[in-house]
């Protein structure tokens, strides 16, 4: 009897264990994560496209997301996992050595892994020369820089399972030449961090630190011939409170906050728009700064931002893709920066800024080709866009891609984005976008002529009349 008590007993702790998380959900569910992501939200039986087939595996993930005492038994799991098996619990997250942290998406670059083509290191490069050729066409100044992921600098405490290479260099390595030929004004600093002895990113967060965003902030302004506080002179106050991304994002609850440094006491800008540096679009006023600023950036950007915003009377902070060029003339900046991380530096070769082509003259008449190069004319917000991919064959490595628009009226020939684009089920690095405002052209129907600088002249793939929604061939 006493043998069946226990075991009952036993059963019914199992159980109300088992059950904890669903009955705590009334007092004790989770509503927000510390997590990189959005929670998921509760599934509607009935969908647009009729009964969702999915809605129990919906709400087995809504209710993963929010069960009871979830940040605590995700820690516990996390910590368990690292200490015994040092293995990290988070898909995201690579448990490195001596406490290190490291983001799961940088893996490929860190290894030199599905390598883009040289066809779209070019495009990721001119795309970038033509964003630049249009800023200074304003009188503006325009500096480019990579913010190299944490394992391309500090890769000694990765684990030893993923220290090997694919090929001999990677995708940043192979762009910085392209960069020099396209005569980008870009700041390199991978070779500013590798110079120096100390580690000037976070062990448990995928970021420089204040230090390393000091240098970054000195560099730029330097790239920019801005005069600006260098900081050297100030005396940053000592802090041990900083909670990294990839340290929340493993440990939702107990995460082991790193020594930082901190300027604040000296900052007087303010923010004009936004409150928060994790904000998609930002301005900030500061009465000491000079000029303004137009800043593209990403989450390496969020510690620069303090520094720039100090640095400049006005400044504009943007995380927007694509890039809206509009705001050269909306923000009326002296000095547009773009900022890019390492790992997404393809974006830059497939999704260019939103701005009119630029105007070009042909040197040369050219010649017709046999090509399938296929052409789609669709709107964009207040541009018209037109979309293709053109007959490789033609083309060399570095070959302009260019479009010759007109509505009856006028016409002009425009040089187009190098992208990798799909038309019609083909997919290339060979694609491209021309952006030009509805300003510009009458109508929705216009003859089009696609050039490209060929193997020895220009040659004409595509020639016709495009209607808007159409694809022409």
């Amino acid at each position: 009897m006493k043998k069946k008590a226990a075991s009952l007993f036993y059963v019914g702790i199992v159980l109300a264990l088992c059950l904890l998380p669903l009955l705590g959900m009334g007092f004790a569910s989770v509503e927000q994560t510390t997590e990189n992501r959005d929670l998921a939200e509760w599934p509607k039986l009935v969908t647009k496209g009729g009964l969702n087939t999915g809605y129990l595996e919906g709400i087995g993930t809504w209710f993963t997301d929010r069960f009871a005492f979830r940040q605590e038994l995700v820690t516990a799991d996390a910590r368990l996992r690292g200490s015994v098996f040092g293995v990290s619990a988070e898909d995201d997250v690579i448990f490195g050595r001596n406490g290190w942290l490291y983001y799961e998406a940088t893996l490929d670059d860190y290894q030199h892994k599905n390598p883009v083509s040289e066809r779209m290191l070019f495009n990721m490069a001119h795309n970038t020369a033509l964003m630049q050729e249009y800023t200074e066409s304003l009188g503006r100044t325009f500096v480019f820089t990579i913010a190299p992921n944490k394992n391309t600098l500090y890769g000694d405490n990765m684990p030893a399972r993923y220290k090997h290479t694919v090929e001999a260099q990677s995708d940043m390595e192979r762009l910085v030449p392209w960069l020099e030929r396209e005569k980008v004004n870009y700041v390199d600093l991978y070779a500013l961090f590798a110079g120096r002895d100390d580690v000037l990113y976070y062990a448990r967060d995928s970021h420089w630190n204040q230090e390393g965003a000091l240098m970054v902030y000195n560099a730029l302004l330097d790239a920019c011939g801005k005069a600006h506080e260098t900081w050297a002179d100030r005396e940053a106050e000592p802090v041990s409170d900083y909670l990294g991304d990839l340290n929340l994002m493993l440990y939702p609850l107990g995460a082991e906050p790193e020594p930082d440094l901190s300027y604040q006491k000296y900052f007087t800008w303010s923010y004009s728009q936004g409150d928060d540096v994790e904000d998609d679009f930002i301005r900030t006023v500061c009465p000491s700064g000079s000029q303004n600023l137009l800043m593209y950036r990403d989450s390496f950007g969020n510690s620069l931002l303090p520094y720039m915003a100090e640095a400049f009377s006005q400044a504009t902070f943007s995380k927007q893709v694509p890039y809206p060029m509009t705001d050269l003339i909306n923000s009326s900046p002296d000095i547009v920066i773009v900022e890019k991380v390492e790992r997404h530096l393809p974006t830059l070769g497939s999704v260019p800024p939103l701005m009119s082509g630029l105007r070009r003259t042909l040197s040369e008449e050219p010649v017709p080709a046999e090509s399938d190069t296929a052409v789609r004319l669709t709107k964009e917000g207040s541009y018209w866009k037109l979309t293709g991919v053109a007959d490789e064959k033609y083309l060399d490595t570095d070959s302009r891609i260019f479009v010759e628009v007109g509505d009856g009226a006028n016409s002009g020939v425009y040089e187009a984005f190098c992208v990798d684009a799909a038309v019609n089920g083909r997919s290339s690095d060979y694609g491209f976008i021309l952006y030009l405002s509805e300003i510009m052209l009458d109508g929705s129907s216009f003859d089009v002529r696609v050039i490209a600088e060929g193997n020895t002249q220009p040659m004409v793939l595509y020639e016709g009349k495009l209607e808007y929604g159409g694809t022409g061939k």
